[in-house]
């Protein structure tokens, strides 16, 4: 039996640096930008990280980072576009549900 597909039922910001997602199957994750620019799934972001001999650096992404624009990519990811650094990844649903296990959940209380 084929499992059906978590979706992003809402989608919006929490603060200037946060964004939240109510899930389909009723989780709700909050999301920090630079955490997620950090982890930026574009093959540029993804090869430099790799080189890196300490892949959990924060020195080049800005911490105060904030979104200029959220858009989807068809029904299995979102696209950020940041205010500065890159912008080029696509972040897939998948992806967020994986990285929302090293973030808060809302039920926690812990979106700051």
């Amino acid at each position: 039996m084929k499992q059906e597909p978590v979706l992003i039922r809402k989608i919006w910001q929490h603060d200037m640096h946060h964004f939240k997602v109510e899930w389909s199957d009723g989780v709700t994750n909050c999301y920090r930008l630079s955490d997620l620019q950090r982890r930026c799934p574009c093959a540029g972001c993804v090869e430099l990280r790799q080189k890196s001999a300490n892949s959990a650096t924060k020195g080049h992404v800005d911490e105060n980072i904030r979104c200029i624009n959220l858009s989807s990519v068809g029904r299995y990811a979102l696209r950020i576009q940041f205010t500065s650094g890159c912008s080029n990844g696509i972040y897939s649903y998948d992806m967020l549900r994986a990285l929302s296990k090293n973030f808060a959940t809302c039920e926690q209380g812990d979106c700051q």
